[in-house]
């Protein structure tokens, strides 16, 4: 996509719907989160776990977060601190999927991972919206939301393997061809063009970004974006 469009899609995106502004929650979780208990060790406290579940529900996500689903969340989150930490400082733009981050795992197969553990917890339903919510609060700057409208568009399932396999890199190659087009119009480097169209974007990370774009084209369907 042309950096243009991906700047367009902010303004439709951020008109409230039916009287509610979705970017208020959004916002005041990422501003008021704990982020040191979602990376310790020991996981985050109930009151944390409750108040994510509330956000993705805010959003309409239909997430379970009745107590057995709470325990299940946090029995499994355990060990998602330890399999992320190795992905610190990782972004969408500069990924390489098929590189290795950890023993013997590629950043897709450590994403796919971490994926289906959490979209299992607390057996069915099978959690795949919610939890793409989740991997972008944990980490904003290279994991990219998707619903089910989001995932037609990029021709891909709603399973774990190709969140990690096909999606992620499908939305990569929209991000890079944004940013490539900024670069040329702009004479800049990446960096430089990054942070220009995160400011352009309301100071949002690039990846949060491409959500909104895609939001707008495949499930709100503005046709300027087709255009």
């Amino acid at each position: 996509m042309h950096w243009q469009k991906l700047i367009e899609a902010s303004e439709p995106f951020r008109k409230p719907v039916k009287g509610k502004d979705p970017n208020k929650f959004y916002d005041l979780h990422m501003a008021q989160r704990n982020r040191a208990e979602w990376e310790s060790d020991t996981g985050p406290s109930d009151r944390e776990i409750a108040l994510l579940f509330t956000f993705l529900n805010q959003w309409g996500t239909h997430y379970p977060s009745d107590e057995h689903y709470r325990t299940c969340f946090k029995k499994v989150y355990v060990e998602v601190p330890r399999r992320l930490r190795p992905l610190r400082g990782y972004d969408l733009i500069a990924a390489q999927f098929d590189a290795q981050v950890s023993g013997a795992e590629t950043l897709s197969e450590t994403i796919w991972g971490v994926f289906e553990m959490l979209a299992s917890a607390g057996g069915k339903p099978y959690k795949s919206t919610g939890t793409s919510k989740i991997l972008h609060v944990l980490r904003p700057h290279l994991f990219v939301m998707w619903d089910t409208a989001i995932r037609g568009g990029y021709a891909v399932s709603g399973s774990s393997e190709d969140y990690a396999h096909l999606f992620l890199p499908r939305v990569q190659r929209e991000a890079r061809e944004a940013v490539d087009s900024y670069i040329m119009e702009n004479n800049c480097g990446p960096r430089t063009a990054v942070q220009q169209l995160e400011k352009r974007g309301g100071s949002r990370p690039l990846a949060k970004l491409v959500d909104e774009y895609n939001y707008c084209k495949f499930t709100l369907r503005c046709p300027e974006l087709w255009e």
